[in-house]
């Protein structure tokens, strides 16, 4: 070997040293600021988590290289469909790669959630989330969620924070169950790693999203809707602003826009909307239920209050009888309305629709 080929031998071995210790010591700059950003906002308890209006799901392959079921799929559709019946978000973006036709990860989420319970006017599809980089951005450019909560497993959740804090938007993530062996845990490390660095890259380079697009809004959860079975009698629920379970009590009030006087007494019932639509009284609790097989009766004062024309009045509801543990149902309280003179002779009826959350 001639004294040159030695000198190119060694320039050549240093700069593949010197590449790979900067590719190290990149790495770790990239995982530390990402561990550090996500620090305190992965939650792997539903119970725990903050209410955000949209949670973000990460789409990946339904069906594993074998085509069984992809535990990662499975396990994050029933995170997602866990934080929902939880009321801790109102819509879930499936977000997820449909490069082709024959391959489409959003519509498998969607399927998958309407299967677990999740109906389909919560579920909005993003069929351009190629990357994370893609589903993250999107969000907010598309969907224009300034706050999310992301669904995926632990490290990639982590990434997906990152970007999320560098794109502006607050938010939090839930860590769907990771069941795997020693082996599979450390090549997912390593490719998290890589493509942690790969994410720092496209951040400091301004890389965009494949697709952006016109804005779509994602209304808010249903507001009150108050109606009645006649004109000029209204209903609305005026605390708490948000329903929250285990509900202890409403504070409702009546206003009368008609000429003739009203009475109501303490009676209420409360509905709820069936799969097919149609209202039917929701069951009633526990505790009622207990009450009743030890043979006590609960009885309401059937007229107490009185309601002038052009008046309101507020009074306390305490919905203990039923049972209202489903925050994914729409409830509707029934209030009744009589008009004097006694004996009655007539009675209309005041509604006002809500959700539990």
């Amino acid at each position: 070997m001639t004294h040159k080929s030695h000198i190119l031998i060694k320039r050549i071995t240093l700069s593949l040293v010197a590449f790979l210790l900067l590719v190290i010591i990149f790495t770790v700059f990239a995982n530390v600021k990402v561990e550090r950003a996500a620090a305190g906002k992965i939650y792997t308890s539903v119970d725990s988590v903050p209410h955000n209006k949209v949670a973000l799901l990460l789409g990946t392959n339904p069906l594993n290289k074998w085509g069984r079921p992809n535990s990662y799929f499975t396990n994050r559709i029933k995170t997602a469909s866990e934080l929902y019946k939880a009321g801790k978000v109102d819509y879930i973006i499936a977000s997820g790669d449909n490069h082709t036709k024959d391959y489409d990860e959003p519509t498998a989420m969607r399927d998958s959630l309407m299967a677990h319970g999740v109906p389909e006017d919560r579920i909005i599809l993003d069929f351009a989330g190629f990357r994370t980089l893609d589903s993250v951005v999107r969000a907010k450019e598309i969907f224009g969620c300034d706050s999310l909560t992301i669904i995926s497993q632990a490290d990639h959740n982590a990434r997906a924070l990152y970007l999320a804090e560098a794109n502006g938007i607050e938010a939090v993530a839930v860590s769907a169950p990771l069941r795997a062996g020693r082996w599979v845990r450390t090549r997912l490390a390593i490719r998290e790693w890589l493509a942690r660095d790969k994410m720092m890259l496209d951040i400091w380079f301004g890389k965009q999203p494949h697709f952006l697009g016109e804005r779509i809004e994602i209304p808010d959860v249903m507001p009150q809707k108050s109606y009645a079975t006649v004109e000029g009698m209204t209903m609305r629920i005026v605390s708490p602003d948000l329903v929250k379970t285990p509900v202890d009590s409403m504070i409702v009030e009546f206003t009368n826009s008609r000429d003739a006087d009203l009475t109501t007494g303490e009676w209420y019932r409360i509905d709820t909307k069936s799969d097919e639509g149609s209202w039917i009284q929701a069951p009633y609790s526990k505790k009622y239920l207990d009450l009743l097989a030890k043979g006590t009766e609960v009885c309401f004062n059937g007229i107490g209050y009185s309601l002038k024309p052009d008046g309101s009045f507020r009074m306390t509801v305490k919905p203990w009888l039923y049972d209202l543990s489903d925050k994914s149902a729409t409830y509707r309280l029934v209030k009744t309305f009589s008009y004097p003179p006694y004996p009655i002779q007539k009675s209309d009826t005041a509604y006002v629709e809500f959700q539990i959350r």
